[in-house]
């Protein structure tokens, strides 16, 4: 931010005037000349609207975007040029508490920054080169608007009795209206918001509807989603509509909020709407979202119809950047899960779940962002998120919380999770080239693997959350030892930040990091790996052994063996968790099992995604469904990204696009397709810096038909999967064909 904008101050409404409600402040102000350019800068906190002359500014909602106060806070910039009028103009904002005065659920947490509050800028250019500026200052005026209270997880109360018709155009009569108070700054430093705005992206239409009772209505929208609902009707003066959300039903039919966490949070998802009266209105929230399938209508007036309801879809507007599809259905339909679980979760930070915590815990998001970065432009996401992990290192000598942005950190980060803050520079690096983000971060991300040296117990690492939610009764992590998942992360964050220190010109430190590693991959041998049956004792030990590249290579084939005689051995079902999921279908296909990893997907029976299918899932869960640890801890959450790992999968895998970190940003790509027995095509595409790359291949009669586009500037590595031939391809469209072979190589 320029300094040159600092006039403004931080206003708001007096909290004693205030209550809960969420304040119109309205300016007015005059124009004196032809306006060429006009440019709004705004941050209203927690979240904000703002209106010239009634009309809205852009179409953002739930701006800006989540941070610690106290570190940074994001500043809006709209190009409002053709917003100006002649003459009497207004400037109005309606502030709504968002993350920044959330002070009814996690109470104990203190997670509470101050007071909503306003600050702006809105500089006009005339044509002869004059420059004026309204600012937030003591000039505004406020009063209590329509919003009568908003919580980002309780939910919003809209009483349209108490509207102020005009209140956000000219020649509306604000004498009324009160002096804004100067307030002080949240003290953050303010930066320039640069990703992509929360936007409404989709509206659904519901599936099904059903009386349960006079007045009210169970509305399923046929998808668990995160949002609001729009709702259209005709009532009375002072008739009240109660809206709750839920992601299922119970037994008989009635909507069950415990997967939502009213157990953890104290609060149902609840919006409620009290009419004007006199006519048809359309409302939908302003500040709050929910994440929910189902909704419980109350109080409805007269009768009810799908046209007077609507799902609205509301994240981070990412351009998509990648597609899969395959002959499939069931393999479509995972990688639909994946994406509609993902969408659920991103609203400026990458949430666990978007109705109980809507965290960004760091375990989760080193699973998540791999597949993200293959289908969304999403680098600007997790360049920000790891710039709010950065505001929590203060809290502990350097080192990360377990959850960024805010306040509700849950304290220093486990080793495993911690990795996340070494991992996601690399694969954003990987993905894009930018060497930035690697040096942005280097100080940080060394600091942490040196205290895991300095924790590490004849370098292993003991402790750790460990392959979160893998199948098997209440326990969180059953299979494999926390000691053996975080130990892994430690030589994989060693070797990646050897390659880091290389890059960077920090020889003697990537020299150092590389004999760690080779120290850690040692102790991992001689503690966890049993060479008699070569294995490491679970499904997912063996398969982020054999992906981190562990195993000695002549041991290799036996240990991918091992792991299909457990798979095998469990009926074809799976053991893994989180960090699991993330490797175990390429791990599987890379090592010749291909048509196992794709028989896991088409598993119907518990531990499955078929089993969640059968259950009714159209997002991932919070683990496989057991219903003994949700009668023990309370009931998990049934959107999820962190399972969805095995997206990445389709990209690297089926399709066979993988980056190649020694040329990054996919100036040099390795296209390696492994074809499952029973698959009939695949095609894939995924953007890159350089244009759209497009693997598609098809069993054409027995030939294997291979379809290649390549961007310009960019060059390949493509190697046919059943012959092993390699051709060196240069920007441009191609066609490869092979012998197709069912199950192996010519």
């Amino acid at each position: 931010m320029k300094s040159k904008v600092y006039e403004a101050q931080w206003i708001g409404m007096a909290a004693e005037r205030r209550g809960d409600n969420a304040p119109l402040l309205r300016r007015r102000f005059a124009l004196c000349g032809e306006v060429v350019s006009a440019e709004l800068n705004i941050c209203g906190l927690g979240y904000y609207e703002a209106w010239i002359n009634g009309v809205r500014v852009a179409d953002h909602v739930l701006d800006p975007a989540q941070t610690d106060y106290t570190e940074r806070v994001m500043v809006v910039r709209h190009d409002v040029t053709g917003m100006m009028a002649a003459g009497e103009n207004v400037l109005g904002v309606m502030l709504g508490d968002g993350w920044y005065n959330q002070n009814k659920v996690w109470v104990e947490a203190c997670l509470w920054y101050g007071e909503p509050r306003l600050w702006c800028v809105l500089a006009i250019r005339y044509r002869d080169g004059r420059e004026e500026r309204v600012c937030s200052d003591e000039a505004w005026r406020c009063s209590a608007g329509p919003v009568v209270s908003n919580n980002v997880y309780a939910g919003e109360v809209y009483d349209a009795r108490r509207e102020q018709p005009g209140w956000n155009m000219a020649g509306f009569c604000d004498d009324e209206w009160e002096r804004v108070v100067v307030m002080e700054g949240p003290g953050g430093r303010m930066e320039l918001q640069t990703i992509p705005p929360i936007r409404v992206t989709q509206t659904l239409t519901p599936v099904s509807i059903r009386g349960v009772g006079e007045g009210s209505y169970m509305v399923d929208m046929g998808q668990n989603h995160a949002g609001w609902v729009k709702i259209r009707l005709q009532g009375s003066a002072g008739t009240e509509i109660t809206l709750r959300f839920a992601e299922r039903l119970d037994d008989a039919g009635m909507l069950d909020t415990s997967s939502t966490g009213v157990f953890a949070t104290g609060v149902e998802q609840r919006d409620r709407y009290i009419c004007r009266g006199g006519g048809v209105e359309e409302w939908e929230p302003r500040f709050t979202y929910h994440g929910f399938r189902y909704v419980e209508v109350s109080g409805w007036p007269g009768a009810f119809s799908a046209e007077a309801i609507s799902g609205r879809v509301v994240h981070t507007d990412f351009r998509v950047a990648g597609g899969f599809e395959c002959s499939d259905e069931r393999l479509d339909v995972l990688h639909r899960m994946a994406l509609w679980t993902h969408r659920s979760n991103v609203r400026s930070v990458p949430e666990d779940c978007p109705a109980r915590e809507r965290c960004g815990w760091l375990g989760d998001a080193n699973v998540v962002c791999e597949y993200s970065l293959w289908n969304y432009d999403s680098r600007s996401l997790w360049e920000k998120y790891l710039d709010d992990i950065e505001t929590t290192r203060r809290l502990h000598g350097g080192l990360p919380c377990n959850i960024a942005p805010g306040k509700r950190t849950c304290g220093m980060a486990r080793p495993d999770w911690a990795m996340a803050f070494v991992m996601i520079p690399w694969y954003v690096y990987v993905h894009s080239g930018a060497r930035g983000v690697l040096e942005r971060h280097w100080e940080g991300m060394t600091r942490l693997i040196e205290h895991l040296r300095a924790e590490a117990a004849e370098w292993i690492v003991e402790d750790g959350y460990g392959d979160w939610c893998d199948p098997g009764g209440d326990g969180l992590c059953t299979h494999t030892p926390p000691a053996l998942t975080s130990s892994l992360w430690f030589y994989q964050s060693a070797r990646v930040l050897s390659k880091v220190g290389q890059l960077l010109g920090e020889t003697a430190a990537a020299e150092k990091y590389e004999h760690w590693a080779g120290q850690v991959k040692a102790a991992v041998m001689r503690r966890f790996y049993d060479a008699a049956r070569a294995t490491f004792g679970s499904q997912t030990g063996n398969a982020m052994a054999l992906a981190f590249r562990v195993v000695p290579e002549e041991d290799e084939a036996r240990v991918a063996a091992a792991l299909v005689e457990d798979i095998l051995g469990r009926d074809t079902h799976v053991t893994t968790g989180i960090m699991g999921l993330r490797y175990l279908f390429e791990v599987l296909s890379g090592h010749g099992h291909g048509d196992l990893a794709l028989a896991l997907m088409h598993q119907d029976s518990y531990p499955s995604f078929g089993n969640m299918l059968a259950r009714g899932a159209t997002t991932l869960w919070e683990g496989w469904g057991e219903p003994e640890h949700d009668l023990a801890h309370g009931a998990r959450s049934l959107n999820h990204p962190m399972m969805g790992g095995y997206d990445n999968w389709f990209y690297t895998t089926l399709a066979g696009m993988q980056p190649d970190e020694t040329q990054p940003g996919f100036a040099h790509i390795y296209l390696r397709p492994m074809p499952p027995r029973g698959l009939a095509w695949v095609r894939a595409w995924h953007d890159t810096p350089y244009g759209r790359l497009v693997s598609a291949w098809r069993n054409e009669g027995g030939e294997f038909v291979w379809e290649i586009e390549v961007p310009a500037g960019c060059r390949a590595t493509a190697t046919l999967p059943f012959s092993g031939r390699q051709c060196r391809l240069e920007g441009g469209t191609y066609q490869l064909r092979d012998t197709y072979v069912q199950g192996g190589r010519v």
